[in-house]
C-alpha cells in the first residue's frame, strides 16, 4: 500500500482560505466571471480537503499494516468525488475563459460543445469505474491501483486547459501582452508539475497545490479586483463599467442607469482643491454604496449609478437628486458642499443593445447640448434619439468630407459704404452632401466638428480651397481687397498656427494682406494668451484680424483694447433688434456700439442687412461695411465671379 505526501494539499487549503477571505473583503463586480471564480475557489478548497482526507486515510491504513479504518466503499466514494470535482473545475475554467473572450451575442462555438461531450464521457467513465475498473480500482489489500484508462484523468484536463489557453492567447481585444505572458507561465508551471508527479513523484500530491498557487497568482494579476476599482472613492472605474455593461448585454439582464456629469461645486468660500474634490466624491460614493442592489462607477467627474432593482430606480433617482441639491457634508467644511451636475436617467437595455450605443448616449448627452439643466433629472425620450441621430449623421458627413475633400466654399460679398463697391467677402463652408440628410448649416456642423476634434482637419481643407480659388481666379483683379476667413477656437489655441498659415499662404503665393482672419468673442476669451501671440506673428507677416459676432457673447470691451483687431463685425441680432419692435433701451445698443467702435478707431461690418431701410440707416450711422441678403446670399465660386463682374466697376 502506497504512502502519499499530503502536505502540499494542506498548504493549498490554507492558501485557498486566504483567497476566499480576500475575495469576501474586496469589492467585486457583480458579473458571472467573478461568481465562477469564487465558486471555483470553493470547489478547489473542497477538492483539496477530500483528496487530503483520502490520502491520509490510505496512509493511516498503510502504517497500521492494512488495518481497515473505513469501508472500501468510502475510499471509492472519496476517489470518485475527487475526480468529478476535478473535471467540474476544468469545465468552470473553460466557461470562464469563453465568457471572457467572446463578443456580445457570440455563441459558445463548436469546440466548446465538443469539449462538453468529452466531459460527459469522462463522467461516465468515472462513475462506472467501480464496475469496469478502467480508470482506477482498489486491490484486495485496499491499495489504490491504476486502471488501463487512468491517463484520462490527466489527458482530459490537459485538453481543456490547452484549448482555454490558446483562446486567451489568440484574443486581441481583452488580453494584453503581459496577461498573455502570465497565461504561458501558468500553463508551463502546471504542465511541468503534472509531469513531475506522474513520472517521478507519483506519491507527492503536488498538482492541486500548483493549481492553487496559479489561482492565487491569477487573483492578483489577471483577475485582480483592484484593476476595476477607483482608488480615491472605492467605486468601480470606467473599465469595470464596460465589463459590467458588456456582461449585462450578454445576459439580457435589465437595470436602470443614473448618469451624473459633475460640472461644479457650490458653497465654497476659499477655493476648492483637488484634494477637497476627492473628499466630496468619496463622501457621495459612500452614500451611494448604501443603496441596496446598486453598483457605482466613477470616471473623473462622471458617476454612473446602476440600479439592479429597476422597480425602485425612480425612487433612488429622486433620492440622489435631493442629495446633490442639499449638499454633501465633508469634514473640515462648515456648510454642505452642493454639487452642480447634469443628470440623465434611462433604463437598460431599452433601445440600447451594445456597449458602443451606451457610450454614444453618454457622449451625446455631455457634448450635444440637448439638455443644459443642472441638478434636474432628465430622461431619454424619442426627441433625444432623433437629435442624437442627427448629430451622428452630421459627424459622419464631416468625416466623409474630410476623407474625400467634400466641402464647397461659398462667398458672401461685403459692401463698402464709403467706396460704393464690394471690396471683400466672407468665405463660408458648405458640405457637398445633399442626399442623405439635406442641407447642414455651418452653425450646426462647425460646433460638432469642434466637439469631435475634427475641426483642424476640416479647416485645413477649407483654407486650401480658399487659397486655391484666390490664386486661380486672381480675385484682386476684380477689385477685392481681402477675403474674410473664420478661425475656430481650436485653431486659435494651436501654438504652431503661424507656421501652418504662413506655409499655406506661401505655397499658393498669396499676399498675406489678402487674408483677414475672423475670430469670435468666445474664441478670444477661451484662448487669450495663445491667440495674442499668434495674432501678433500673423500681423507682423501682413495679415489682419476681425472680431466676429460682436454682441452675441460677453462683448467685453477689454478684448477690443487688448487684441489687435482692425475690424469688428456686429452680430446680425443687434442689427435686427434695432430695426425691430422692442424695448428702446435694447434698441440703443446698436448706435452706442457704433459710436464706441468709431472712438477706438476700428472698422465696422454690420451683418444681417436685409432691407434698403437698414442699409440707409447704417450708412447714416457711419458703418463702413455691410453684409447680408439685401446684397447677396452666400454664393458659389462661379456665381461670385459673375457677381463681381456685374457690380464692381473696376472689372
Amino acid at each position: 500500500m502506497s504512502n502519499y505526501n499530503a502536505y502540499f494539499e494542506i498548504a493549498s487549503i490554507f492558501f485557498l482560505v486566504l483567497i476566499l477571505l480576500l475575495v469576501s473583503i474586496k469589492r467585486q463586480l457583480d458579473i458571472v466571471q467573478n461568481k465562477i471564480f469564487y465558486w471555483g475557489i470553493v470547489l478547489m478548497l473542497f477538492l483539496n480537503i477530500v483528496d487530503a482526507l483520502s490520502a491520509n486515510l490510505i496512509n493511516y491504513e498503510s502504517i497500521h499494516s492494512g488495518q481497515k479504518v473505513v469501508s472500501i466503499y468510502i475510499h471509492w466514494g472519496l476517489s470518485i468525488l475527487t475526480f468529478l470535482i476535478q473535471q467540474i473545475l476544468v469545465q468552470l475554467f473553460l466557461v470562464y475563459v469563453t465568457i471572457a473572450t467572446r463578443d456580445i451575442g457570440e455563441k459558445a462555438g463548436l469546440p466548446f460543445y465538443i469539449l462538453s461531450c468529452i466531459s460527459i464521457v469522462y463522467y461516465i467513465l468515472i462513475l462506472s469505474t467501480p464496475f469496469t475498473k478502467w480508470i482506477f480500482f482498489f486491490d484486495e489489500q485496499g491499495a489504490y491501483q491504476y486502471g488501463p484508462l487512468h491517463s484520462v484523468l490527466h489527458i482530459t484536463p490537459a485538453i481543456f486547459g490547452l484549448y482555454a489557453c490558446i483562446r486567451m492567447l489568440l484574443d486581441k481585444k481583452r488580453f494584453g501582452r503581459m496577461q498573455k505572458i502570465y497565461v504561458v507561465i501558468f500553463a508551463a508551471i502546471l504542465t511541468i508539475g503534472t509531469l513531475l508527479q506522474v513520472i517521478f513523484l507519483p506519491n507527492y500530491l503536488i498538482i492541486y497545490f500548483l493549481v492553487t498557487i496559479i489561482l492565487t497568482a491569477v487573483f492578483f494579476t489577471l483577475h485582480s479586483p483592484d484593476y476595476y476599482l477607483d482608488k480615491t472613492t472605492m467605486a468601480f472605474n470606467h473599465e469595470g463599467l464596460m465589463v459590467m455593461i458588456n456582461e449585462r448585454i450578454t445576459r439580457s439582464k435589465p437595470f436602470s442607469v443614473l448618469f451624473l456629469s459633475i460640472c461644479d461645486f457650490e458653497n465654497i468660500k476659499d477655493g476648492f482643491s483637488a484634494e477637497n474634490k476627492k473628499h466630496v466624491y468619496s463622501r457621495l460614493c459612500q452614500k451611494l454604496f448604501k443603496i441596496p442592489k446598486t453598483d457605482v462607477f466613477r470616471e473623473e467627474d462622471r458617476l454612473y449609478i446602476l440600479f439592479n432593482d429597476t422597480s425602485k430606480a425612480e425612487k433612488y433617482d429622486k433620492m440622489v437628486e435631493g442629495w446633490l441639491k442639499d449638499g454633501i457634508k465633508v469634514e473640515g467644511m462648515h456648510e454642505p458642499v452642493k454639487i452642480v451636475a447634469e443628470m440623465l436617467s434611462f433604463d437598460f437595455p431599452g433601445r440600447i443593445h451594445t456597449v458602443e450605443e451606451f457610450n454614444s448616449i453618454i457622449k451625446y448627452f455631455v457634448m450635444g447640448n440637448y439638455y443644459k439643466s443642472y441638478n434636474v433629472l432628465q430622461f431619454i425620450n424619442e426627441e433625444f434619439f432623433q437629435k442624437k441621430k442627427r448629430y451622428e449623421d452630421v459627424r459622419r458627413l464631416i468625416e466623409e468630407a474630410i476623407r474625400t475633400d467634400g466641402v464647397e466654399i461659398f462667398y458672401q460679398p461685403i459692401y463698402s459704404t464709403q467706396k460704393d463697391t464690394f471690396l471683400s467677402a466672407e468665405a463660408l463652408v458648405r458640405l457637398k452632401d445633399r442626399q442623405t440628410i439635406g442641407f447642414v448649416s455651418p452653425e450646426e456642423f462647425i460646433p460638432i466638428a469642434e466637439k469631435e476634434h475634427l475641426i483642424l482637419q476640416l479647416e485645413n481643407i477649407i483654407l486650401r480651397e480658399i487659397c486655391r480659388f484666390v490664386k486661380q481666379e486672381r480675385l484682386q483683379d476684380y477689385g477685392l481687397e481681402y477675403i474674410e476667413v473664420n478661425l475656430s477656437g481650436n485653431q486659435c489655441m494651436q501654438t504652431d498656427l503661424y507656421e501652418q498659415l504662413h506655409s499655406l499662404i506661401e505655397e499658393y503665393e498669396i499676399s498675406p494682406g489678402f487674408i483677414n482672419f475672423e475670430v469670435t468673442e468666445t474664441s478670444a476669451i477661451d484662448n487669450s494668451e495663445c491667440l495674442i501671440q499668434n495674432m501678433q506673428q500673423l500681423l507682423d507677416y501682413g495679415a489682419s484680424f476681425a472680431l466676429d459676432d460682436y454682441g452675441s457673447g460677453c462683448s467685453n470691451l477689454q478684448y477690443l483694447v487688448e487684441f489687435p483687431f482692425e475690424i469688428v463685425k456686429l452680430d446680425k441680432e443687434i442689427v435686427w433688434t434695432y430695426f425691430g419692435k422692442g424695448n428702446q433701451k435694447v434698441k440703443s445698443v446698436l448706435p452706442l456700439s457704433v459710436n464706441m467702435l468709431h472712438d477706438i478707431d476700428v472698422r465696422i461690418v454690420a451683418e444681417g442687412v436685409e432691407t434698403e431701410e437698414q442699409k440707409d440707416e447704417l450708412i447714416r450711422m457711419g458703418v463702413q461695411y455691410l453684409q447680408g441678403y439685401y446684397f447677396s446670399k452666400p454664393i458659389s465660386e462661379q456665381e461670385f465671379i459673375q457677381f463681381l463682374k456685374k457690380h464692381n466697376s473696376c472689372v
